[in-house]
């Protein structure tokens, strides 16, 4: 199975945990739509979005320029940091020091207070690419945290995936043996 990703645009992190959170985008969003119409490699027949704003306001504009259906999924959300969503690292190191290191010397294994482990975010995405098996002419506007998943899923290490840079708008695609 072959098909593509699009990041999302640049948002203002601020040294924030940023999963699922709502963030403002730094560039205006007619810019963004304009500089990923550019770079498009080809004009997608199918398009999902992850349904957060930060990607479903793009999607939604992308879908309108090219006239193709666009389905919101929250299953191409972002990995859930439960209760450190939004909260500043320095914050989190303070605050919760003890559950904040465990995680960071742990991130494959360990799960934020309220949130979803490695796994559980894995599985999810992996639910949704057996359902809906995309193909070659599909675009998912996602997250860095999903098509690091992705490349999981095609064969890299977290390690290898995680050290892998995944710039605001970008295209990446992804070749899966099966679903």
């Amino acid at each position: 199975m072959s098909f593509w990703t699009l990041r999302h645009p640049p948002v203002d992190r601020q040294g924030r945990c940023v999963g699922q959170s709502a963030l403002d985008l730094t560039v205006p969003l007619d810019e963004a739509v304009g500089e990923v119409l550019k770079s498009a490699p080809f004009v997608p027949e199918r398009l999902w979005s992850s349904d957060l704003p930060r990607c479903a306001n793009l999607a939604r504009a992308l879908a309108k320029a090219w006239q193709v259906e666009l389905v919101l999924a929250p299953e191409l959300r972002e990995m859930d940091f439960g209760s450190w969503e939004g909260r500043h690292y320095d914050d989190l190191d303070r605050e919760d020091g003890a559950r904040w290191r465990a995680w960071c010397e742990d991130w494959k294994r360990v799960a934020p207070p309220g949130g979803e482990t490695l796994t559980v975010f894995s599985a999810r995405i992996d639910a949704w690419l057996e359902r809906n098996q995309p193909g070659d002419r599909a675009l998912l506007v996602t997250h860095a945290g999903v098509i690091r998943a992705l490349e999981v899923r095609g064969g890299k290490t977290w390690d290898e995936a995680m050290a892998t840079s995944h710039p605001f708008l970008g295209w990446l695609q992804h070749e899966l043996t099966s679903a």
